[in-house]
């Protein structure tokens, strides 16, 4: 009689962990001028600076796109800050420079930092001859 307990309680535990999955964080609108801060492109909106992660694609792509621009850019701020310095990553979805509006990256929150089936990406993953 306790193994059946145990067991259908260990099922239902397994069952309610395949559905407790956590909402998407909810976009985010950034507005500020472009600029570059610890080498990366930032945007200083309030008293943060948001490093927008994957930017620097575009530069050169799309007429405008330089330091002193003035944007709006919907997407996902992270809460963790960057090597010590006040700041966040942020993952853009959308840019909006001089009344145009650009998709320049994934509806989903943090695509960057996965890969294959949702693993990470370290530097040297995949080169390793076979």
């Amino acid at each position: 009689m306790k193994k059946i307990v145990l067991l259908c309680l260990l099922a239902a535990i397994i069952c309610g962990s395949v559905f407790a999955q956590t909402a998407p964080p909810a976009t985010t609108t950034i507005k500020g001028a472009l600029g570059l801060s610890a080498g990366r492109i930032a945007v200083v909106s309030g008293d943060v600076t948001y490093y927008v992660r994957g930017l620097e694609r575009f530069v050169g792509f799309i007429d405008g796109l330089k330091e002193g621009a003035q944007v709006s850019i919907e997407g996902y701020a992270s809460t963790l800050a960057f090597e010590g310095q006040k700041g966040r990553f942020f993952y853009p979805i959308t840019l909006t420079l001089n009344g145009k509006n650009y998709e320049v990256g994934s509806p989903t929150p943090f695509n960057m930092m996965s890969g294959r089936n949702g693993r990470f990406i370290s530097p040297g993953f995949g080169t390793r001859k076979r």
